[in-house]
């Protein structure tokens, strides 16, 4: 007998086998989609080239009546004219036959002292198809061509071919620019042309 007992075979300890939960799988890549999905509306190239030309259509007729409009005369500052210029004084009309000025009122404005104005002659012809108003800035002017002050002017439903002329001026209560004063003016010369139509 020997002194070592001998193992019997298989009969050696063996590490126990851990049991493992199984892991769903993903997938590795997003799922391809086909082509037509993800296509957007397809674009008709005739129907592309039909919205283009009716766009240039609209533009080039837009400008042709904007152009005949111009070359027609339809500027409203064509239809007023503004002639003539002069300075005029006159006496104190309020008063009596025989009666004294004597400018005893409380006022600064002296009542006795002629009135000054600039006088001139404008007309405004309605070279369009309907009734119209008109509102008319005329700009005066000294002897080197500066600003001295306005006066305004206007016509009311001046029919179609239709002149009104009458006589303008810059009288004791225009607005004057700076230090000037209403026989600084040698000349006029119309500045804005409001016109509006009517209907009737």
């Amino acid at each position: 007998m020997t002194d070592h007992t001998p193992e019997r075979p298989g009969t050696a300890a063996q590490a126990p086998v851990l049991a493992t939960a199984t892991q769903p799988s993903f997938p590795t890549a997003p799922p391809t989609v086909p082509a037509a999905a993800t296509a957007g509306p397809q674009r008709h190239p005739r129907k592309l080239a039909l919205i283009a030309a009716v766009t240039v259509a609209v533009l080039l007729v837009g400008g042709g009546i904007t152009w005949r409009a111009l070359a027609d005369g339809d500027d409203p500052m064509s239809h007023v004219e503004v002639t003539g210029g002069k300075i005029t004084e006159s006496e104190n009309s309020l008063l009596e036959d025989g009666e004294v000025c004597d400018d005893a009122d409380e006022f600064t404005y002296n009542d006795c002292d002629a009135s000054v104005a600039y006088e001139f002659i404008y007309k405004i012809t309605n070279e369009g198809d309907e009734p119209a108003n008109y509102a008319v800035i005329v700009n005066g002017f000294d002897e080197d061509g500066e600003f001295v002050g306005q006066s305004f002017v206007s016509a009311t439903h001046l029919g179609p071919g239709k002149i009104d002329a009458d006589t303008g001026e810059f009288g004791d209560y225009a607005e004057l620019a700076g230090d000037h004063s209403v026989s600084d003016i040698a000349s006029v010369k119309v500045a804005h042309v409001e016109r509006v139509s009517l209907a009737n």
